[in-house]
């Protein structure tokens, strides 16, 4: 009896063992069933763009996406393989100029973040994003719904950029923030639409995008004269102009700042960071 008990335990364990090896990734293959289904879920999109002659895609398939540290973490996600030869709206619609090609979505499939080629530092990326990538968007859906429902909603474009702004995914917010911006329901409400233009500003500023950041604060600071993002909008105008070489404007907006912010906490920082402009041996 008790070898009879230990056979069937063996089996037993055996049974799960095997199964835990042969886990693997569900993937979709119908983008737009996988859309819905983020929709529906609050879940985020992973998309692998591949072919049947890209060798680096199939290393991938039998290196990577097997592992199963990369099975669990790919869990919270809706996963799907797109053909790179055969789907070139998406192909265009991503900028897959290159496989593999594996980019990060919201449940709407607007890009969040992509990464492109199978080597060490790609990998090493990969593993990062599955880590921090928010898992569940299901606080969005009522806004998605709504906007299915009316494509330019302000209060619910609003509502979404907010969100991926708390997320930190700047780019991402600011799409949302520019579309909420041309809608009737922001252009009516003077407080809403101030901080969005200061906030387009800041969110290139944060990512190092200077050119556009300079445009979009200037245009806050004629917009709204008296606003309440002026001394924030000095500091990263100096130092947004100062990375672009053009230190005349730079020193201008460090004097604005100086004049009318003494007291503020950015000074010294933006005073530094001039100055240190200034100092490069290019400049």
């Amino acid at each position: 009896m008790a070898k009879f008990l230990i056979a069937i335990l063996t089996t037993f364990l055996f049974a799960l063992s095997v199964s835990a090896q042969t886990e693997q990734i569900v993937w979709e293959k119908d983008y737009k069933k996988a859309v819905q289904a983020a929709r529906e879920s609050g879940r985020p999109l992973l998309l692998d763009f591949t072919a049947v002659w890209c060798k680096p895609c199939k290393a991938m398939d039998e290196k990577f996406w097997v592992l199963p540290e990369v099975v669990e973490a790919m869990k919270p996600f809706i996963a799907v393989k797109i053909n790179f030869d055969n789907d070139k709206f998406l192909v265009g619609r991503y900028g897959v100029a290159a496989i593999p090609y594996v980019a990060f979505t919201d449940p709407l499939g607007n890009m969040i973040t992509f990464r492109r080629g199978f080597g060490a530092k790609s990998v090493n990326d990969l593993n990062q994003i599955l880590k921090v990538m928010p898992k569940d968007f299901s606080a969005l859906k009522k806004y998605y719904e709504a906007l299915e429902l009316k494509k330019d909603d302000g209060l619910a474009l609003l509502q979404i950029a907010d969100s991926y702004l708390a997320s930190k995914m700047l780019t991402l917010s600011s799409d949302f923030y520019e579309k909420a911006l041309n809608t009737p329901e922001i252009q009516s409400d003077a407080v809403k639409k101030e901080r969005i233009a200061a906030t387009l500003g800041l969110n290139a500023y944060a990512v190092g995008d200077f050119k556009p950041a300079n445009k979009y604060l200037e245009d806050y600071l004629k917009d709204f004269p008296a606003g309440k993002y002026r001394e924030v909008s000095f500091a990263a105008l100096a130092i947004g102009n100062a990375n672009l070489n053009k230190m005349k404007i730079a020193d201008k907006y460090l004097d604005l700042l100086k004049t009318e912010f003494p007291a503020s906490k950015n000074l010294a920082a933006v005073t530094q960071a001039v100055e240190d402009a200034k100092n490069k041996p290019d400049k």
